[in-house]
């Protein structure tokens, strides 16, 4: 990465709810520390990291719709746009806020170049900590045991491109979060972040974030899966 600044940086700590049904997200805070400290340890400057709290879902979404508008001339001086979301969340990837609900593709739909070309180009990775279901995942038992030579000169870019989303747990499955240490999945991205982020190319990463979070297991047993979708067209490392 070799531009002016490393990136900028969303992260939305919904910890508190208007709904007395949503339970407060104790250890959400020393997540969004942790991961802001990580980002810092990266390069990220202070000031471009920033955090929402307690945000509602019309308050998401002004955010990410604003982004183009506040940072139009951005694309050529950052290495990568981050948005963390740190929320309760229900099936068919809807996210919660302070107030209200959204479809997770809502938010993501403000980042596509057609919506947003100041990020045209830009590597976007979007962390989900949120559940996606509320179905136990009892894990099973186990054994222990690119170049084709096409010229790539697209006259332009797919919409969806270069645009990497890392979910806390699989599809219709919960995240386990500790109220005092944070969740699996931040603490362990973040730990992730600090020791080898400018080490390893961020699929490599990503994968071991995956790999560690699944070999957790709960007091009850249950298992976690966190869940990457990519549309990445180059190799990205800090």
């Amino acid at each position: 990465m070799t531009h002016k600044k490393r990136g900028v940086a969303y992260i939305f700590n919904n910890e508190n709810f208007k709904d007395p049904k949503l339970e407060t997200r104790y250890g959400s805070s020393k997540d969004t520390a942790d991961f802001k400290t990580s980002l810092v340890n990266l390069g990220f400057r202070e000031d471009d990291v920033k955090v929402y709290s307690d945000a509602t879902a019309k308050d998401m979404l002004r955010a990410l719709e604003d982004f183009n508008e506040d940072n139009p001339d951005i694309k050529d001086n950052i290495d990568c746009f981050i948005c963390a979301i740190l929320s309760h969340g229900k099936e068919n990837d809807i996210i919660y806020g302070f107030e209200g609900e959204i479809e997770l593709d809502k938010l993501l739909y403000c980042l596509r170049p057609d919506r947003c070309p100041s990020l045209t180009g830009v590597p976007k990775l979007i962390f989900i900590q949120a559940c996606r279901g509320s179905k136990p995942d009892a894990g099973v038992e186990k054994d222990d045991a690119c170049e084709f030579g096409f010229e790539e000169k697209p006259p332009k870019i797919p919409i969806m491109a270069d645009m990497l989303v890392f979910h806390s747990s699989s599809n219709k499955h919960p995240s386990i979060r500790d109220k005092n240490k944070g969740s699996w999945f931040m603490q362990t991205l973040s730990k992730m972040l600090k020791e080898f982020g400018t080490t390893y190319e961020i699929m490599t990463l990503l994968t071991a974030v995956s790999k560690y979070v699944a070999s957790l297991e709960f007091q009850s047993s249950d298992k976690q899966m966190p869940q990457i979708m990519s549309t990445l067209r180059k190799k990205l490392k800090f």
